[in-house]
């Protein structure tokens, strides 16, 4: 009882002495994490080095040292040894991911024409072309990729043209969903009514408010894909269907020294490493990329 009566009582016009309610202070944005700054850090000096190969002095990739066959690291004049035949393995390496890096990027920019002009097209104009689109994309995917990427190599022989068309084929109805998702949330958005109403044709609502909209998302998928075809034109080059000697990629590599692992593992190593961290980068990269842009794959 004494308690409550030696509680004080507000006077009404007097400051209040209870502290009031914080409210949650909004987070900053950070910046890049390590991982991101890493990445674009080693997708950086891989591009140096594919560029300044000329002026790097390195022996010719294509040139064997017979006194050293498959020399190990840190061999005098081949810092990272020599292959089966004693080609220089750190100049194999750069010019392996010219050719891989190539394809990757070639691949999905094919896949992202062809994807996502098929996918806006389905958003947007909805109906029978929504319909169609999409039962061609499902009938596309549900196709064994690697099936079809060794027939099209089979037919129209192994080469770098023919893996950067075949690979963009086949990841194009990937990149058609996201671009499809993203016209959907913006399709009926205020901006397309308003344009709609101030008598806006489709085609110029299509470009001017739709597609820069869409860019984004479609732009981080494609780092994801990236990643996704070097490891295709691996698997192609590993199999023989790759690139014709005497170019050469980070599968082939590892497909031409795959006898000699057992024996000399840096061989295989050597160009599986290289390959790790740049597919890692990319991943890294396209995570960061649609965390930031908020990327659901929900919507898909």
């Amino acid at each position: 009882m004494s308690t409550v009566l030696n509680k004080p009582v507000p006077v009404p016009g007097a400051p209040s002495t209870s502290k009031a309610p914080t409210l949650p202070r909004r987070r900053r944005r950070d910046g890049a994490p390590l991982s991101v700054i890493l990445s674009i850090a080693w997708l950086g000096l891989l591009a140096a080095a594919i560029v300044l190969f000329p002026l790097l002095q390195l022996p010719d990739p294509t040139r064997s040292d017979y006194g050293a066959i498959a020399a190990g690291p840190f061999t005098e004049g081949h810092l990272l040894g020599t292959d089966e035949i004693g080609r220089d393995i750190l100049s194999r390496v750069i010019v392996g991911a010219k050719v891989s890096l190539t394809a990757g990027i070639g691949a999905v920019l094919v896949a992202t024409l062809i994807g996502s002009t098929l996918g806006i097209c389905a958003g947007f104009f909805g109906g029978i072309a929504n319909r169609v689109i999409s039962a061609a994309l499902d009938i596309m995917l549900a196709f064994p990729a690697i099936v079809a990427l060794i027939g099209l190599g089979v037919f129209l022989g192994p080469g770098l043209g023919t893996i950067i068309i075949g690979i963009g084929i086949v990841a194009s109805p990937a990149v058609a969903r996201v671009a499809r998702s993203a016209t959907l949330l913006y399709v009926n958005r205020d901006f397309v009514v308003a344009a709609r109403g101030m008598g806006a044709g489709s085609w110029r609502i299509l470009f001017r408010e739709i597609l820069p909209n869409v860019v984004v998302p479609v732009i981080a998928y494609s780092t994801v894909l990236i990643a996704v075809a070097i490891v295709a034109e691996a698997s192609l080059s590993f199999l023989g269907l790759g690139v014709p000697p005497p170019s050469s990629s980070w599968g082939s590599m590892m497909g031409t020294g795959r006898a000699e692992l057992q024996h000399h593992p840096h061989i295989v190593l050597v160009p599986a490493a290289a390959m790790f961290l740049t597919l890692l980068a990319l991943n890294f990269l396209a995570e960061f990329l649609s965390k930031r842009f908020d990327i659901k794959e929900a919507a898909l």
